[in-house]
């Protein structure tokens, strides 16, 4: 069975310690430890050294740095360290980072930047009892200004350094679980619109076979298009509403024509994430909640249907203002 592989980044000689506490708290998880001086690093002969660690990075699932008061040693001719290298390579590889820092070196780390821009100051002759070199600083500055994954946590013992470790990945399974549960959960819903709009295509056919004016048959053509967007199924299981081409002609956004059909739309929170609430207001007891990033599917499939929509009309020589005002025209007609 395949388990997830850590690998582990830090100094080796100041953090030998934290490191083995580590190694050995890891494989209690579950998973297997990846450490240089461990040998579960491949060492191609081929390879420098240090190209070696990098080049076993990607093939980890999961990253954890621990930054100390050493600087270490550095990357073959360049000026940043080998662990610098080593963390740059799994935000490339997209790799979970749990980023960690002695209590000390963090502290320090704070009054550097309280002083870095202090113009009263002279930045360069103040001393860090904690650190070897400020480029830790530095280091710990580009573990921040990332827009993801940017977290950086102090510890003072290897006590806390667990207990905050089994926090995230206990976090990390349950985003998995939940993910899943929502995959699951929306490819069941597409599934349904999937039926409903075979269903319709189908009867829509059956219309356009048996109907003899050009704009009846134009009109079963929309329905066909129509049929497929995401909203038609989810107006008539969650919300009591029935559409027509001319609705969906005569909006330009799926906002528009829901709010129309009295459809209240507002933001909520379930399990832990951004929704849409839509409800109709003249049904309380009507509504559902979708998550926000399916919303924003539908109505992307709402502004594509439209516009096939809108295509099949200039097929056939006309515009949408030609085909409403003729749809008007019928309907008049039929009432009188």
């Amino acid at each position: 069975m395949a388990i997830p592989r850590v690998f582990i980044s830090s100094t080796c000689y100041d953090l030998r310690y934290i490191r083995e506490n580590l190694k050995f708290f890891i494989k209690t998880m579950g998973f297997e430890p990846v450490l240089s001086e461990e040998g579960s690093v491949y060492y191609d002969p081929t390879k420098h050294v240090q190209d070696a660690c990098l080049a076993e990075v990607p093939n980890c699932q999961m990253f954890v740095l621990i930054i100390g008061g050493r600087f270490g040693s550095k990357f073959k001719d360049k000026t940043e360290s080998i662990v610098n290298h080593e963390y740059r390579e799994a935000v490339n590889a997209k790799i979970p980072v749990f980023a960690i820092v002695e209590q000390q070196v963090y502290a320090e780390y704070r009054v550097y930047l309280k002083n870095k821009e202090n113009k009263n100051i002279d930045a360069s002759k103040i001393t860090y009892p904690g650190v070897d070199s400020t480029k830790i600083f530095a280091f710990m500055e580009e573990v921040e200004s990332k827009a993801v994954n940017n977290a950086l946590v102090p510890f003072f013992d290897f006590n806390e350094l667990e207990s905050y470790l089994k926090q995230q990945w206990a976090g990390l399974m349950f985003s998995f679980l939940a993910k899943k549960a929502e995959s699951e959960r929306v490819a069941s819903m597409l599934e349904t619109l999937t039926i409903m709009s075979n269903r319709i295509e189908f009867l829509s056919k059956q219309i356009l076979s048996s109907v003899g004016k050009n704009t009846e048959k134009i009109n079963a053509l929309l329905y066909e298009i129509m049929a497929k967007s995401y909203l038609i199924g989810i107006a008539r299981q969650f919300l009591d509403l029935k559409f027509s081409p001319t609705d969906f002609i005569e909006n330009e956004k799926m906002e528009m024509l829901i709010i129309g059909k009295g459809v209240a739309i507002k933001k909520s929170k379930i399990e832990r994430r951004d929704s849409i609430e839509l409800s109709r207001e003249q049904l309380k007891d009507k509504g559902i909640n979708l998550y926000e990033d399916f919303y924003r599917e539908m109505k992307n499939n709402y502004l594509e249907t439209r516009k096939n929509m809108i295509a099949l009309l200039s097929e056939n020589g006309l515009t949408a203002e030609t085909f409403l005002k003729s749809v008007k025209e019928s309907e008049t007609l039929i009432r009188k």
